[in-house]
């Protein structure tokens, strides 16, 4: 499944910076931009299907709206940082409508120490301090990548779909009603979806409603029933039977799992 990040989607103020270990994500996407900074070891970086590997004291930026995935080699430390390119409007226009050859690139030693500088030091981190920083290290990226033309897809329309799914998920959805909404013929959407999520509407739907359900399952104590509907689920049984397949397991199941490995 992929997942569409609609925190880092908003735009605007968006200037998220934080340290993971042993980083992997799955296949995402996002309007913002993306920044990696590795830290230790080794990442992969998979970008529109295509792989690359980040090394220790290498960055790598994931321009908007493309669909990306981590994997650790090893033990890693990574700083991810996730900001709007509304930061850097000057670069931002440079890039649009753009692809690159490859995301990883080699910074310049100065840059990169002004930059982790201000990583660290969370109190001196200013507005002007920021778009400094991220036009230098975007600065770098420019210089040394090489910018391709970027295909045409459908992607905010997709964006537009993504999040009309995020709003009404505990709703009943249906593609009807989504086309009307929208503005656009049913059958359509319903192929322009499957051509980039690469999953039917439907299915997309359910996976997600079940990554609701797990994440109530976990932190709440609610009843499997309460839940089921919390999550969009129409009814119990329909809710153990797309949860089962999902996972492998009832939710009941699920729930006493999950609880077990916290203790």
């Amino acid at each position: 499944m992929i997942l569409y990040q609609t925190d880092n989607s908003r735009e605007g103020t968006n200037n998220d910076i934080r340290m993971y270990f042993d980083f992997a994500y799955a296949p995402h996407f996002h309007r913002d931009f993306e920044l990696i900074y590795m830290v230790q070891g080794d990442l992969k970086i998979t970008v529109q299907g295509k792989t690359f590997v980040a090394g220790e004291g290498q960055m790598a930026l994931i321009l908007s709206n493309l669909i990306h995935s981590y994997e650790s080699v090893g033990e890693t430390r990574v700083i991810v940082h996730v900001f709007s390119k509304d930061h850097i409007p000057g670069f931002a226009k440079l890039v649009a409508d753009k692809d690159v050859l490859t995301p990883v690139f080699d910074c310049d030693g100065q840059v990169k120490d002004f930059y982790l500088g201000y990583c660290i030091q969370k109190k001196k981190r200013t507005t002007l301090a920021m778009k400094a920083v991220l036009y230098a290290v975007c600065n770098e990226f420019y210089e040394k990548s090489t910018l391709l033309p970027a295909k045409k897809d459908n992607t905010e329309l997709i964006h537009r779909m993504l999040s009309y799914i995020t709003e009404h998920y505990q709703e009943e959805i249906s593609l009807e009603k989504m086309a009307q909404e929208l503005g656009y013929e049913m059958h359509y959407l319903s192929r322009v979806f499957s051509a980039n999520v690469k999953i039917n509407l439907r299915r997309y739907i359910n996976l997600y409603r079940v990554d609701a359900a797990k994440e109530r399952l976990i932190n709440s104590e609610n009843g499997i029933a309460q839940i089921a509907l919390e999550s969009g689920f129409q009814s119990i049984r329909n809710f153990n039977r797309v949860f089962s397949a999902s996972t492998g397991m009832t939710p009941v199941e699920y729930r006493k799992r999950s609880h077990e490995k916290k203790t």
